[in-house]
């Protein structure tokens, strides 16, 4: 099999099983020809590990900028009221 087909049956069994099965020190595949090498598999779980990383660090960057925009969307909003308030 080549590396791509090996990508494809550990996207299929999904990356706990695969992280299971190299814990335990399993086969990988339900059969031969689907058992990469335990590099090859090791590799694959840090590339993932890697891109959820990377996912994480920008959904936490956008919601922290919508935050900031929206702090100070309201304290533009609010400051005739407050003005008002301490006249």
């Amino acid at each position: 099999m080549s590396d791509d087909d090996y990508r494809r049956y550990m996207e299929s069994v999904g990356e706990d099983v695969v992280r299971h099965r190299l814990a335990n020190r399993m086969p990988i595949g339900d059969r031969p020809e689907n058992n990469p090498r335990p590099e090859f598999a090791t590799a694959w779980l840090a590339e993932k590990d890697k891109t959820r990383t990377w996912k994480d660090n920008v959904r936490f960057w956008t919601l922290l900028g919508v935050a900031v925009i929206s702090a100070i969307a309201a304290v533009i909003a609010a400051w005739p009221v407050v003005v008002m308030w301490i006249r």
